[in-house]
């Protein structure tokens, strides 16, 4: 299971991060700006599988109200995400569903992001913390149809650590946020 359209090497050729020459650079970016417009046109035929805030999301959620440079604050996986641990009722055992959350801050820190995903048939996680640290920034994200049934949403951070989730039903919220400190401040 690997990302369908923004993948780790596609990004890093189109940013010049690796070595290359100044002919490939300029095959690469072209690559990148058809692969942009092929994921648009595939938006396009996703947008009846969709709500409509996760489809203008994807389709339009770019620079201030998209995730590039964005934080993951959790990312949960289960049979029983939801499920209540106060000693009252049983976890079924026949009436577990596996589910995936993701949220994410926005570089700006004043939009929050959730990704529910249910149906889930599969999860490929490769996270890695960089320098230490942290899971780093994400670099791009994407959705796409697999097949009648299924979708995919993978994410791509800039160390080329990825998510990725092959489900059947995605909620998608986005919050807006109060954010009562200088933007300057994540940096401190």
């Amino acid at each position: 299971m690997e990302l369908r359209y923004f993948t780790y090497e596609l990004i890093s050729a189109a940013n010049d991060w690796i070595e290359q020459s100044g002919e490939d650079f300029k095959q690469a970016e072209k690559k990148f700006r058809e692969t942009a417009e092929a994921y648009k046109k595939s938006l396009d035929e996703l947008k009846p599988r969709l709500s409509k805030p996760a489809w203008e999301f994807f389709r339009f959620g770019f620079a201030q109200t998209g995730l590039h440079d964005a934080n993951l604050l959790a990312l949960r996986a289960g049979d029983a995400v939801y499920f209540e641990l106060d000693g009252k009722q049983p976890l079924r055992l026949n009436k577990k569903k596996a589910s995936v959350e993701i949220e994410f801050l926005n570089y700006e820190q004043n939009l929050h992001y959730l990704f529910d995903a249910g149906g889930v048939a599969r999860v490929k996680c490769d996270l890695f913390v960089e320098y230490g640290k942290a899971f780093g920034d994400l670099y791009a994200y994407e959705i796409a149809a697999l097949d009648e049934e299924y979708l995919q949403l993978g994410f791509l951070f800039a160390s080329g650590a990825t998510i990725i989730v092959k489900f059947r039903k995605l909620i998608f919220r986005k919050r807006k946020i109060k954010r009562e400190y200088p933007v300057g401040n994540i940096y401190s």
